[in-house]
């Protein structure tokens, strides 16, 4: 009896593995990190797959879309900013680091996607449950360097942006409040599809969890001088 039920399962298994052809993923599978019955976490070459438009859909568009100023008219303007910031972008999603590679994310859940877009006096996150933050102060510290005091969750917090010269296209982003401090890497999204992308492709589902990077090498970034 307990043959039949393993000899089941593995059936099962297989069956589910077969029902999956390379067309039905997202993108183009160019290296296959782990596979399950679900899906694949994969790694895709090719930059002109439709998920590089999702990673920093336009902004202007998103707001009309989803109706954001109809229900949150204090972001009026918040797609066309006037206040310059000398020549430090606007609009960033998240950079990874795996295996000594960088990469951009294709999550299991696009909820998780969360591209951050600087407006006047707002720091936008673009998602399905977008959150934004007041600007309470700006300085421009020097033409690679942006500090910007935020109102996070109500507690005032420095947000300290330095670009970077390598890797390409990229920025650090240091938080600081009160005792705590951390540090995110992030990629402008003019230079979103110069990565290679890390995808999470379940197909016709989400998958159980989201794929976990590798903690980013910090001695490894350079700074712009």
């Amino acid at each position: 009896m307990r043959l039949l039920v393993l000899f089941s399962f593995i059936y099962l298994q297989s069956s589910s593995h077969a029902q999956f052809k390379e067309s039905e993923f997202h993108c183009k599978r160019d290296s296959i990190i782990s596979e399950t019955a679900y899906g694949s976490v994969y790694i895709t070459r090719d930059h002109q797959c439709e998920l590089y438009d999702w990673l920093c859909p336009d902004p202007k568009e998103w707001m009309n879309v989803n109706e954001i100023i109809e229900y949150f008219p204090v972001l009026t303007n918040a797609d066309s900013p006037k206040i310059s910031i000398g020549s430090i972008p606007r609009y960033w999603n998240s950079l990874y680091e795996y295996k000594g590679q960088y990469y951009v994310y294709g999550p299991s859940d696009w909820m998780s996607n969360r591209p951050e877009f600087i407006s006047d006096s707002f720091l936008v996150e673009i998602a399905s449950d977008f959150s934004y933050f007041s600007i309470i102060n700006q300085a421009l510290i020097n033409p690679h360097e942006l500090q910007l005091t935020l109102d996070l969750y109500g507690e005032e917090a420095q947000l300290h942006i330095r670009l970077l010269s390598y890797p390409k296209g990229t920025a650090l982003w240091e938080y600081s409040i009160k005792n705590e401090s951390w540090s995110e890497l992030k990629v402008s999204s003019d230079f979103v599809q110069n990565y290679d992308m890390i995808n999470n492709d379940c197909v016709n589902q989400k998958c159980f969890q989201e794929f976990h990077f590798d903690q980013v090498d910090l001695s490894r970034l350079k700074f712009m001088d």
